[in-house]
């Protein structure tokens, strides 16, 4: 395998003073390392073989570095007998502070049998680090990563009290069966509602997907929901979903809230640092959504999904509706596609407790608390006595407790001397778009007003000579300079509707009706 940088110290074991590296050994751990995780069996018994010989230090902290190369994509494994295996090969070969960060990330695993080896692992490990407590004055060690049933308490299918009282008091329709709910979402048979619930693009099943670039070089996944799917998907988010209010931190995808809302709490602060949730809506899994679906009163029946009409699988039918997975075999592996019109809204709704929390956090620290999507983001007026680290770790400590994971990598401490930009908004004194994105929207107008809209829609490199495109991103872009920053956007917004002329009403087919 290619070079690689100097793994961290602590996910090495000391190396003995009689140390021996084996190459030919080494080579068969390289070897095994780029097949993983289908190898874990092999490069545990390849490592079992040396563990008395002073050829093992050095050959199992080659393992663990190429082990840590691919943790993340080892952590999102879809099969969770792949997970197991590296939780096997954390407890057998890591050392205790490494093993403790494997199982952490999986301590909220969507999979029952990978979380119960966490949990046994977590309470009989020797791992001595400091964690959030699970319930006020409870312990300050790592079982406050774990959910309460897996501390030792009598389990439930749900924490949630489901039923027609709960939904009324929810204001959402009232439920029972599944018939009820095919004739609210217009499925028109048990046959239709089993083929939405492949909730797959595998085998003609009712997602497309492809894959676009995102800003930092990386692929993201889009799966779409056909169309009627998807406009089964926009009858729950307008007749449930869109009745339950997210948390008043929450401004992404919210009906009257924007980045102008998200960031207008954080104009003149002394210090605005913002955290990154690694994996949004991937994050949220099949049991998490059937979790908010009962908590605002619709029932789980036995935990399954399926299509019997008089039953009252009413929670993991709606769930299984508004996820995807790239195999419906795997039971449970479904999570939020980055894609459906539902995605947003139950992301907001599954973030309430969180967003709570977090509030709660900066209101302590005589801060103020906003969430984009997967941006958080905290401001303070003044940074006098601000414990940055100690802060840090709060937030990072809240967000596993609620089944997120932060991206350490993406952390931002802005203070007032800096540009302190929230959702692409500058707000050291008053709302502001970057004085980049002004200079590039006048010259823009200058050249269509000099030269023609055809010839820069021509010249863009985002557009290719596409003018429809073209004109569509002219406008939005004028629209989004009006509404944050009017003092100079009104007058390029006039310029914009001058040059192109009166936009025409879209036509949304869909919202004329039908059903799927």
């Amino acid at each position: 395998m290619s070079a690689s940088p100097s793994p961290p110290a602590w996910l090495l074991l000391p190396l003995p003073a009689n140390a021996a590296h084996d190459a030919a050994l080494l080579a068969s751990v390289e070897e095994h390392c780029t097949k993983l995780p289908r190898d874990f069996a092999k490069l545990q018994k390849a490592l079992e073989r040396v563990r008395y010989l002073a050829s093992y230090e050095p050959a199992v902290n080659r393992a663990n570095a190429l082990v840590w190369e691919q943790f993340e994509a080892l952590l999102s494994a879809p099969e969770g007998r792949d997970r197991i295996a590296l939780v096997g090969y954390a407890r057998n070969h890591m050392p205790v502070r490494a093993l403790a960060r494997v199982l952490r990330r999986l301590a909220k695993d969507p999979d029952m049998t990978v979380r119960g080896q966490i949990a046994y692992l977590i309470k009989r490990s020797k791992i001595r680090e400091v964690a959030l407590p699970a319930k006020k004055d409870g312990d300050w060690n790592p079982t406050g990563w774990m959910l309460p049933a897996e501390r030792g308490r009598p389990s439930r299918i749900t924490r949630h009290k489901t039923g027609k009282s709960v939904q009324a008091r929810t204001g959402v329709p009232l439920l029972a069966k599944l018939a009820q709910l095919r004739a609210l979402l217009n499925i028109k048979s048990p046959k239709q509602l089993g083929y939405f619930l492949l909730a797959s693009d595998y085998k003609n099943g009712p997602y497309t997907t492809h894959v676009i670039p995102k800003r930092d070089g990386s692929d993201r996944k889009i799966c779409a929901p056909k169309k009627q799917l998807k406009w089964v998907q926009k009858q729950i988010l307008k007749h449930i979903l869109s009745k339950v209010p997210p948390h008043p931190a929450a401004h992404g995808f919210v009906n009257g809230r924007s980045t102008v809302s998200n960031a207008t709490p954080h104009v003149g602060a002394e210090l605005v640092v913002k955290f990154d949730l690694k994996d949004f809506f991937p994050t949220v899994h099949f049991f998490r959504v059937m979790g908010l679906f009962a908590s605002i009163g619709y029932p789980v029946g036995n935990c399954m999904f399926g299509t019997d009409d008089d039953s009252n699988q009413i929670a993991p039918v709606l769930a299984r509706l508004c996820c995807y997975t790239p195999n419906p075999k795997l039971w449970g592996s479904a999570t939020l596609p980055q894609g459906a019109p539902t995605s947003p809204a139950v992301s907001n709704l599954v973030c309430r407790r969180l967003d709570a929390r977090l509030a709660g956090l900066a209101e302590a620290n005589k801060g103020t608390y906003t969430r984009y999507a997967d941006d958080l983001t905290f401001s303070f007026k003044s940074a006098e006595g601000m414990k940055l680290g100690r802060f840090r770790w709060w937030v990072d400590q809240v967000c596993q407790q609620e089944g997120f994971t932060v991206n350490q990598q993406k952390f931002r401490v802005i203070r007032s001397s800096q540009r302190q930009v929230v959702t692409g908004i500058v707000v050291n004194a008053g709302l502001r778009v970057p004085r980049e994105l002004r200079r590039e929207l006048r010259a823009i107008v200058h050249n269509c007003e000099k030269q023609g809209v055809e010839s820069q829609a021509a010249r863009h490199p985002n557009f290719g000579g596409n003018v429809g495109a073209f004109t569509q991103y002219l406008r939005g872009i004028a629209a989004y300079l009006n509404m944050v920053q009017p003092d100079h956007g009104a007058a390029l917004l006039r310029r914009v509707n001058e040059l192109l002329g009166p936009a025409a009403d879209a036509d949304d087919a869909e919202a004329k009706g039908g059903g799927a």
